[in-house]
């Protein structure tokens, strides 16, 4: 099936990403459109799979979190049960088929090492149809996928819908209770969820809906993020690179690389391949190219290894078809988003 995504949805949903909860009002204003069209493009982009608004747990509570990049070597003719059978699990946030002898690269999360230490004991280790596996546990994040944006706002658009409201020295101060937990889970089914829902759901008032739901995002506790089909983002192409930096050079390097454009992802690993990035490029003869700059812009870096990613199945908390579309909101872990 041909995707069909105009110039104006690609318009939106990067307005969308820079205010994931504006008003249909606000965002016409600044896309110069009625509210009624803005929202009506927005239900056909959501209905269709296109693109969707959820959250993810912010920086300042990444500590309370261990995340472990996995790469999974399968058996002959087994990748499609294996790939089945990690979709279904909350635990496991990310899917991704790459190219290489494993062919699986996941994204596990649980509250500490010793939990992934039993996830792989319990889970990896005796499943059917694993041959091998690595495992790497992620040390700091520094780029982050919610981060990254499309380029169909001019200056002004981006001015009148950025509200650059986060704080997060304010979040160690605030104290979490079951209620804010709940409202983590219904904000990761659908980030623009309406207050009314939210309350209702939740069993609280409105009002009291409102506060938590905007302390939470204000504070950058909870982060909203707008994710679109990579097919109609413009950069179709999506890539694993390990790289391995010395540890002086660490801060540098990352701030070299961060401001480009096709780094969506870029964490510290564990083990000698200590850098991980994802990237999404616009062919695939943009790979060699990007290696160069990258080369360019850090001399201390080596990439050690790289991958294409074939074919994305799960994505913070979504089941994507072949064609990278939403298909599903899976059942997701709240493990990373502990009560205080």
């Amino acid at each position: 099936m041909q995707d069909f995504v105009d110039e104006t949805d690609l318009a939106l949903l990067n307005a969308l990403q820079v205010a994931p909860r504006a008003s249909w009002t606000v965002l016409g204003r600044a896309l110069d459109l009625d509210a009624a069209t803005v929202a009506r493009r927005w239900r056909r982009l959501q209905t269709e799979g296109y693109a969707w608004v959820t959250c993810g747990v912010g920086p300042p509570r990444h500590n309370t979190f261990c995340l472990a990049y996995i790469e999974i070597e399968c058996a002959h003719g087994q990748l499609d049960v294996v790939q089945d059978t990690f979709a279904g699990q909350p635990e496991v946030v990310y899917i991704h088929h790459v190219t290489g002898y494993r062919g699986l690269l996941i994204v596990v999360a649980r509250r500490s090492p010793v939990e992934i230490s039993a996830y792989i004991r319990d889970t990896i280790e005796p499943m059917p149809g694993i041959r091998s596996f690595r495992a790497e546990i992620r040390t700091a994040g520094h780029v982050e996928p919610g981060r990254w944006r499309l380029r169909s706002l001019d200056p002004d658009q981006q001015r009148a819908l950025d509200t650059g409201t986060d704080s997060e020295d304010r979040a160690h101060n605030i104290r979490l209770e079951p209620v804010d937990q709940r409202i983590y889970q219904l904000l990761h089914e659908d980030g623009r969820m309406s207050y009314t829902a939210i309350a209702e759901r939740t069993e609280i008032s409105e009002p009291t809906a409102r506060r938590r739901t905007d302390r939470l995002l204000s504070s950058g506790i909870l982060r909203l993020r707008c994710e679109v089909v990579q097919s109609v983002s413009g950069w179709p192409v999506s890539a694993v690179l390990w790289a391995a930096t010395p540890p002086k050079h660490l801060e540098s390097t990352v701030q070299s690389l961060s401001a480009l454009p096709q780094v969506r992802l870029c964490c510290s690993l564990t083990g000698p391949r200590n850098l991980l990035l994802m990237v999404w490029l616009r062919s695939l003869d943009a790979l060699p190219a990007l290696e160069r700059t990258l080369q360019e812009r850090a001399h201390e870096l080596t990439v050690v290894d790289r991958a294409i990613c074939l074919h994305t199945a799960k994505q913070l908390g979504r089941l994507l078809n072949r064609q990278g579309r939403a298909t599903a909101h899976a059942r997701s872990t709240l493990e990373a988003f502990p009560v205080l």
